[in-house]
Formats: C-alpha cells, sequence, structure tokens
C-alpha cells in the first residue's frame, strides 16, 4: 500500500507574480503533486492563474485593506501599524477555519505578514507550521519583535540562502529546524539559445545593460542609473535597459520608477535608458543583453535574477553581499562590486563592455555552476522530505 500524500496549504502574502512567487509556481511543478497543493491567496490577481496552470489547487482568502496595504520598508506608521494590527485576529481565525476545511496537514507561509497571519491560524487549526524564509532582517528591526515572538509556532522553515538562515536563526526556537534550499530555475527556458523579443532589436556594434526586478529602492536602480552615466561617458555605444515593474501595494506612494526617470534625465542618459515594465518573456530578454547587473541597495535573501542571468548564460555583476555573494564566485562566475560604490560599479561595466573574453568565461562558468548546483529534482525531493517528516 502507497503512504499517503500529505496536503500543504501555501499561504502567500499578495496576487501578483513577482520572483517569490516564480520562485514558488516552479517548486510546485518540481513537486509533481507530492505533496498535494493548495495556494491560498489574499486577493484575486494572476497567480492564481498561474497556481492552476501547474495543476495545484488555489483559492481566495480576502485580507484586510489595512494590512494588505502595511509596510515595514515605506516607514512603519504608528496609526497604521495598529490599522494593520487590529484585523489579525479575526483574519488568522478564518484562516484557521480555511484550514480545516482544506484538511491542510501542513501550513506553509510565503512572505512576512503571511508568517505572522499564518503562526496564529496553525495553532488554531492544529496544524504544522513552516516558514518559507525569502528575506533577511537586517532591516526589519519592527518585523524582527513580532516575528521573535509568532515563530514559537513555527514547527520548521525552508531558508533560501545560508545568509537568509544566518539572519533568521536567532527570531527561531531553538527545536525548529531550518532546510536551506537555492530556488529553482528553470535551465529549459533560461538558455543561451532560443528566440529573441522581436521589438527589442540591437544596432551593430551596441552593448546592452540589464537590471531585472521590481523597480523599489531595495533593488538599488538608482545606483544602476548613476552608474549609467559614468559608463556612458566611457562607451558611446552603450544601453541600458530595466525590466519591471512595482505591484507592491505598500511602495505605491513612494513613485520610484517616477524618480527614476526624472535622474537619468538630470544625469544627461534618458535617451539610453529605456524602462521595458513588466515583462513575461524574461528568457528572451536576457538573450538580447550583454551584462545583467544587480546593483541592491538593501538585504538580497538570494538573487533569483541573478540565478536566471547565470543560467541563460549571461555575465553578471551583483553587491558583495548577501545572498549574490554565495552565487558569484569573483571572476570566474560574475563580477561582485563594493555595496553602494557607484564608480566600482561602473568601472566593473566598462570592463565587460571592453573584453568579450571575460563575458564568454564567466557566461561559461556561471552556466556551469547553476547546472551542477541547481538540480529542481534535488530540491524539490529535499522540500518533501522535509513535509513529509512533520507529517
Amino acid at each position: 500500500m502507497s503512504a499517503r500524500v500529505p496536503h500543504v496549504a501555501v499561504v502567500n502574502p499578495v496576487g501578483q507574480i513577482g520572483g517569490a512567487e516564480r520562485s514558488l509556481l516552479e517548486l510546485i511543478q518540481a513537486l509533481a503533486g507530492d505533496p498535494r497543493i493548495t495556494v491560498v491567496l489574499p486577493e484575486d490577481g494572476p497567480l492564481r492563474g498561474a497556481v492552476e496552470g501547474t495543476g495545484a489547487a488555489c483559492c481566495v482568502l480576502e485580507w484586510p485593506e489595512a494590512l494588505r496595504v502595511f509596510g515595514e520598508r515605506s516607514g512603519v506608521d504608528r496609526v497604521r501599524a495598529v490599522r494593520a494590527g487590529v484585523t489579525l485576529p479575526l483574519l488568522s481565525w478564518r484562516l484557521s477555519r480555511l484550514l480545516r476545511r482544506l484538511g491542510a496537514d501542513v501550513v506553509v507561509t510565503n512572505g512576512l505578514k503571511a508568517h505572522i497571519v499564518g503562526a496564529a491560524a496553525a495553532r488554531l487549526a492544529r496544524v504544522p507550521l513552516v516558514w518559507y524564509l525569502r528575506e533577511g532582517l537586517e532591516d526589519r528591526a519592527f518585523s524582527r519583535r513580532i516575528l521573535a515572538v509568532a515563530s514559537r509556532a513555527c514547527a520548521g522553515a525552508v531558508a533560501i540562502s545560508h545568509y537568509v538562515e544566518h539572519q533568521w536563526r536567532p527570531v527561531m526556537p531553538r527545536r525548529a529546524r531550518i532546510e536551506v534550499l537555492y530556488n529553482i530555475v528553470d535551465r529549459v527556458r533560461f538558455h543561451p539559445r532560443g528566440t529573441r523579443p522581436p521589438d527589442l532589436v540591437k544596432a551593430d556594434g551596441e552593448i546592452w545593460f540589464g537590471v531585472i526586478g521590481p523597480l523599489t529602492p531595495l533593488k538599488g536602480q538608482d545606483l544602476f542609473v548613476d552608474a549609467c552615466a559614468l559608463v556612458a561617458s566611457a562607451l558611446p555605444e552603450a544601453r541600458f535597459l530595466m525590466v519591471g515593474d512595482n505591484f507592491y501595494r505598500t511602495e505605491r506612494a513612494l513613485r520610484f520608477k517616477d524618480e527614476l526617470q526624472e535622474r537619468a534625465r538630470q544625469r544627461g542618459v534618458d535617451d539610453r535608458v529605456v524602462f521595458l515594465g513588466q515583462r513575461d518573456d524574461v528568457p528572451a530578454v536576457l538573450r538580447v543583453l550583454d551584462v545583467v547587473v544587480q546593483p541592491n541597495r538593501g538585504p538580497e535573501g538570494l538573487g533569483r535574477s541573478v540565478l536566471e542571468a547565470m543560467a541563460a548564460g549571461v555575465p553578471v555583476i551583483a553587491v558583495d553581499r548577501w545572498g549574490p555573494a554565495e552565487l558569484i564566485v569573483d571572476g570566474e562566475t560574475g563580477l561582485l562590486a563594493p555595496w553602494m560604490d557607484v564608480s566600482a560599479l561602473a568601472e566593473r561595466m566598462v570592463r565587460l563592455a571592453r573584453d568579450g573574453a571575460l563575458r564568454e568565461r564567466l557566461a561559461a562558468n556561471a552556466r556551469a555552476w547553476v547546472t551542477a548546483h541547481i538540480d529542481p529534482a534535488q530540491i524539490a525531493g529535499a522540500f518533501r522530505t522535509f513535509v513529509h517528516g512533520l507529517t
């Protein structure tokens, strides 16, 4: 008789599709039905159809607006924090009822607010709780205090990097095991060979640099714009692409994209910096880029864009700390630049632009590293074993 397949409810804090959600989707696909997955969303959105497209189930349990729009990085306002906090007991109770109706054996939460909501709900439903840890906590003093209390309900956690593991270990109870599992990357989709976007045509002799990810201060696109201004003076043939938008409700008031466009104008590179917005064809976009830049201003749990570029055979320049520093061996699988050092970032961009052989060597080594270290079946198997151990 075959063993029973456990049912895992995954609570995600948004209905849109960002890097964390793409990683979740790829994990679900690799799990191939074991464990059985139901994703619980706080709102309807593109993620619902994407989840159902993997064969997993999906349902919506709406979150109060005060909780959905509350965010720490846009500034902790006490009034907004209280408004968000008072919604938690009822929401956690509603989630606990849903977990019972679903017959969930384990609940996995996939984001900071989901961790907090899920902690009370899991206790009420008497279901083991697993936190999927994707962020550092060094810039989250407010969240750290709350999470230290909420973690008492946590049976274990999965961290996407050793950096994340080290950040969360002091917050977690000693009994809670933390399993480090890098994100899965689809090496078939993210491959050097394949179609290119018909709307992105490169002129002879041009070299294209790109940043891929949400337009948010955390990702440091403002530093990229400043570096572009330095690179442009040395390389008239250089062009600069920004791929992504910002769907985070917590940062809508920041108007970061407007600031970036104004910054490019002030630096005199607005005619060479192109904002492509959100793209569904990132693998194809990568094939027209010569270099991918990841200039994080704030903590990066791993660096999904770094992994995807490495898999696609595009050389990467990333910040020399946090998750990206685990992925890149400087000078072998990419280049690392000192944090917040625009001049050093620009120097590395110019170096790669002028040295095609170096670009080719870094790209080949990066692709080989991903092939050797990011095995979807192995990662899914480790997650499966982790979950089975709780049921």
